[in-house]
């Protein structure tokens, strides 16, 4: 047997004998800590949503809960009732989507596009953020702001078309 046999001979016997015999590490631990969660207003969860700008009457908040309401159930103060069929209405600046937890995040809002067509009418709703699209990412303190597209083109049905859809922003750790 040469040397070199011998030594790596020598280091096999050593490895296993230290596996064998345990270096001292544990297989599993049991350990009760505390955790305090709080659920708080979408103003003030660490994924900020909240209205802004001239638009923002066409936002409602219920249960702390940011919403949008183009319908006549939230009728302006002039009298509008929803959005002019056969065009594009731009409520510019609605929405803004800010990072107020700890590290950076992508935001996206999805669907981003909501489309109706089962009635023979069109509508078309649109979430545009300022920057990037379809989403963004927001440094620490960062905030996006969206603005919302509606596209109405109704069928023989008149100016009927409506939908009640829920969308998701979510903001995802880089």
């Amino acid at each position: 047997m040469n040397r070199r046999q011998l030594l790596a001979g020598i280091g096999v016997l050593g490895g296993g004998g230290a596996v064998v015999t345990s270096t001292g590490a544990f297989t599993s631990v049991e350990a009760d800590r505390d955790v305090a969660v709080q659920v708080a207003s979408d103003a003030n969860a660490y994924l900020l949503l909240n209205t802004i700008g001239p638009n923002a009457p066409y936002t409602e908040t219920s249960n702390g809960k940011l919403g949008i309401d183009l319908t006549e159930a939230n009728a302006t103060e002039a009298g509008g009732a929803g959005v002019n069929a056969d065009a594009v209405t731009v409520f510019e600046e609605l929405i803004e989507v800010g990072n107020q937890g700890t590290q950076e995040v992508d935001v996206s809002i999805t669907p981003a596009t909501l489309v109706e067509t089962e009635s023979g009418d069109v509508l078309l709703v649109l979430f545009v953020p300022q920057t990037e699209f379809p989403s963004t990412t927001l440094s620490t303190g960062g905030a996006e702001t969206y603005s919302l597209v509606v596209a109405a083109y109704p069928g023989e049905v008149g100016t009927d078309a409506d939908f009640d859809e829920a969308v998701t922003i979510s903001g995802e750790a880089v």
